[in-house]
């Protein structure tokens, strides 16, 4: 702040404040910092813009059309979907310092982030279900002593996915005491700092009870632990430390390799949509899913449920307009009030 004047650097940290104070996660603030960052770099070296006042909607759309054109250092440019993303963590800035009036004129009124294409995205079949299970085995080779521990560790993370469709990061923050073993129910910490119960089917949950009751003391004892505490991570490495973020994403590149499944992401967040899909198709009902998956809203759930081209066919073959069975006859339509 120079004078009565705020600098695009100090309002960015009263930004990120009022996000932590909002209960935003770490990843949500760190990913705003990093994405803010970047765009105030740009506007000071191409528009000489440091003070937040100088800010005007001919920049926000000069920084969409900078990112549209220009290159990432691998040397890709950005996609649809990316940039569509940088735009919505700048709105949401543009959003904050109008309602902290901050600047005395709103700009993004006429700011409209660039539409992105709806991608088809594939789901699994349960074919591929089979095949990722299968592949969860440990090489026999890579300590011996921890290959059925490590393979039942693996096919409990799968498992989970698949039934519950919780978030990777939500898997890897389970702790021994959010699970509850009478109900078969996981207490998730969800998207904005909240907390929630997720049913477990009794064959999703068999994998989870196996692991943690028989092999997970043998992955603690790696790390000199012998006495289990509630506090303590779910999900552990070889040497009996906490399972990472990272270790759960290679895990599904070595099950991606291992399947052949090269026609689709094979990802805990395609686990995830393959549980929406499924339930939605089998009759469950939206709100069920919904609150399943923890979304806020239906809007988000019905993103998840794109209908497999096969359960297309399913039901507009039931409803095709063609079948006799759903022809009326014109004698039954009765009488009009015409006359012609």
């Amino acid at each position: 702040m120079q004078g009565d004047r705020m600098t695009l650097q100090k309002t960015i940290e009263d930004f990120l404040t009022d996000r932590e104070l909002n209960n935003h996660t770490a990843k949500t603030i760190r990913t705003y910092e990093q994405r803010l960052r970047y765009f105030k770099t740009w506007l000071e070296s191409t528009h000489g813009v440091v003070y937040v006042d100088d800010l005007q909607l001919i920049h926000l759309r000069g920084w969409i059309g900078y990112l549209q054109k220009t290159p990432t250092y691998r040397g890709k440019k950005l996609s649809d979907e990316s940039i569509h993303s940088y735009g919505q963590s700048l709105m949401a800035f543009c959003h904050w310092l109008e309602s902290e009036e901050i600047i005395e004129k709103p700009i993004t009124t006429r700011f409209k982030l660039p539409k992105v294409e709806e991608k088809f995205i594939p789901t699994f079949t349960n074919d591929d279900v089979q095949k990722l299970l299968d592949a969860c085995e440990v090489s026999r080779d890579s300590k011996p002593h921890l290959y059925k521990a490590l393979t039942a560790r693996n096919k409990a993370i799968v498992s989970l996915f698949i039934d519950t469709g919780i978030r990777l990061n939500e898997l890897v923050g389970l702790r021994l005491g959010d699970i509850d073993r009478d109900m078969r129910v996981l207490l998730v910490h969800r998207k904005g700092n909240r907390w929630q119960q997720v049913p477990v089917s009794r064959n999703g949950f068999k994998p989870l009870h196996e692991y943690v009751t028989r092999y997970r003391p043998l992955l603690a004892k790696q790390a000199d632990v012998e006495v289990a505490r509630k506090d303590d991570a779910v999900f552990l490495t070889d040497d009996g430390k906490p399972l990472a973020y990272w270790g759960v994403a290679a895990l599904f590149r070595r099950l991606k390799k291992r399947t052949g499944i090269d026609d689709k992401r094979v990802s805990a967040h395609n686990c995830r949509r393959y549980m929406a899909t499924t339930q939605l198709a089998a009759g469950r009902s939206p709100l069920d899913v919904q609150r399943q998956m923890g979304h806020t809203s239906l809007k988000m759930t019905d993103h998840y449920a794109s209908l497999t081209i096969q359960q297309l066919q399913k039901s507009h073959e039931k409803y095709s307009p063609l079948r006799a069975e759903n022809e009326i006859a014109s004698s039954e339509l009765g009488e009009g009030y015409w006359t012609e």
